[in-house]
């Protein structure tokens, strides 16, 4: 279907979700097919799951043309130059040059197409939140990392 086939209608959002609702319309139209052919399968209880990332899992991730994803990736490249090192959601936004909640949509946008393309809940990093030292806004803030070993493969990925 076409731009001009298609009906446009306005839909109010609050302000706080604008992000959010272009990640996901982003997303809506950058996989109509999933890779897998079709949606990942949770488990009886819900929940996608934990699944260990394979080197060919990772070499995927940079392939996909999705903003969110490409988002993603960068935050993977900053992440594996300091492995077991944490870094602040705000900083992380800083050295990518994006506002918070442009990388807040990326990353949610970024969980949807784990579950959708890998069947899994886990990200290739971790994170935890805590209390916020970068930035005086938050009282509370996302910290990110990724273990030695996601590193190891990341970087083997990223220089072929």
């Amino acid at each position: 279907m076409t731009q001009a086939d298609q009906e446009f209608i306005s839909v109010p959002v609050p302000r706080e979700h604008v992000t959010k609702v272009y990640a996901f319309l982003a997303e809506l139209a950058g996989t109509a097919e999933s890779a897998s052919g079709g949606e990942a399968v949770a488990e009886a209880d819900g929940k996608y799951p934990y699944v260990e990332w394979s080197l060919e899992d990772l070499r995927r991730l940079p392939k996909t043309r999705m903003a969110s994803v490409q988002t993603a990736v960068g935050v993977m490249d900053i992440l594996a130059e300091r492995p077991g090192s944490k870094m602040s959601y705000t900083s992380l936004s800083d050295l990518l040059g994006l506002k918070p909640k442009q990388l807040q949509g990326a990353l949610a946008a970024f969980t949807r197409h784990i579950h959708k393309e890998y069947g899994r809940r886990n990200w290739p990093l971790e994170w935890a939140e805590a209390a916020a030292t970068d930035n005086p806004d938050f009282r509370t803030e996302s910290f990110y990392t990724m273990d030695e070993s996601i590193a190891r493969l990341w970087k083997d990925v990223r220089a072929t």
